[in-house]
């Protein structure tokens, strides 16, 4: 796919709505769970613990989805049909002032940003997912990597809201859309924010840009890239084998919260970052959408399709840019390589939070996204 098709749908109001039977299919799957047994992991060492998983999965039985359920509906939805793909998309304060699309990635959902919502009253909201994530599935159409969906959402902030400008933000997979919406659409684009800058192009970035300063940063992406790309790998070339997974709710629970506690800036426990409820919730969407095998497509589309600049000037993103580097984020890149690749105009070292900022500190990254927005 290498171009937007013409909208076949208007946006049509959308409710978030899981049958009671599927409520009750997965409380007796993981009331029937096998367990493997797990020998020295009281630290994730190996992967996923145990002993956790099955505190967390004992709660997820007794959790109160349809509460969570009717806070989601609170918030305006829509669906709509891009180039054949249906997308989910939240609507908040509509013509309240600049327009602005917040991106999230794997393995998230769009309720990440929900306390960061409320504290941007001044802007108008749009929360998007990527195609084959959450509610923007099934996924129908191929060859859906992070270079089409920037055309997808472009589509939906200019061709179905009508806006000629806006913003965007972004991380993981939503960054790499949102930049690249940056780097095509810059017309559009009044800034761009991120808390995980990356080149489109994945080129590695020259380890001699560090600086002194970032020896933390550089270490932690280091030991990323040597100890935690496993399921990067997996993703990115297998795909469908991940699908599978989503057969179980364990299983899907291993395969994501071993991210949640190994990515988020906590002192062991991970629910000091990421909270029980909504551990629950995101595994809730997961499973009742069947989306943990589209979401592990992303990759492979991704990362199978290579970029093609559609310019060669530099820097690459000519829009004002803006980072929030997080302490806990899992793959940084240095500042000084940022300042090349990027038309910087705010760098902001937070002092807390990991790869799910919009969870982790919701008041940090809504302060960063009003002082840059305001200022662009």
């Amino acid at each position: 796919m290498s171009s937007v098709q013409e909208v076949k749908a208007q946006p049509e109001p959308f409710t978030i709505n899981v049958s009671d039977q599927d409520l009750e299919d997965l409380r007796q799957r993981l009331r029937s769970a096998r367990w493997p047994g797990d020998l020295g992991n009281d630290t994730w060492h190996y992967g996923a613990s145990e002993s956790y998983l099955r505190e967390l999965t004992s709660a997820w039985i007794d959790f109160d989805w349809r509460a969570v359920e009717a806070q989601m509906n609170e918030l305006d939805h829509f669906q709509v049909e891009l180039g054949g793909q249906p997308i989910h998309y939240v609507r908040a304060n509509a013509g309240a002032g600049m327009p602005i699309l917040l991106l999230g990635g794997w393995p998230c959902t769009f309720w990440d940003f929900a306390e960061v919502l409320p504290r941007l009253s001044g802007f108008e909201v749009i929360i998007a997912e990527l195609p084959g994530y959450g509610f923007s599935s099934p996924l129908r159409v191929p060859k859906l990597g992070f270079v089409e969906s920037a055309d997808l959402m472009h589509e939906l902030m200019t061709g179905v809201l009508g806006h000629d400008r806006y913003g965007v933000h972004g991380f993981d997979w939503g960054g790499f859309t949102a930049a690249q919406m940056a780097h095509k659409h810059a017309a559009s684009i009044t800034g761009f924010h991120t808390s995980m800058p990356m080149p489109l192009d994945f080129a590695p970035v020259p380890p001699d840009l560090w600086s002194p300063a970032e020896s933390g940063y550089a270490e932690r992406t280091a030991q990323f890239w040597q100890h935690g790309a496993a399921y990067f790998n997996e993703q990115a070339t297998k795909p469908q084998t991940v699908a599978f997974i989503g057969d179980s709710p364990v299983a899907t629970a291993a395969w994501l919260v071993e991210k949640f506690h190994g990515w988020t800036d906590h002192g062991g426990n991970v629910e000091d970052a990421y909270p029980r409820d909504r551990i629950l919730a995101t595994l809730s969407i997961y499973w009742f959408t069947r989306t943990v095998g589209s979401s592990a497509r992303f990759y492979a589309e991704s990362l199978q399709n290579p970029w093609t600049p559609s310019h060669g000037g530099t820097p690459t993103i000519t829009v004002p840019t803006g980072v929030a580097a997080f302490p806990k984020e899992a793959a940084h890149v240095p500042e000084a390589w940022v300042q090349q690749y990027f038309n910087l105009k705010r760098y902001t070292r937070m002092d807390r939070g990991g790869h799910f900022p919009a969870v982790e500190n919701p008041d940090g990254l809504a302060d960063e996204l009003i002082a840059f927005f305001a200022g662009v």
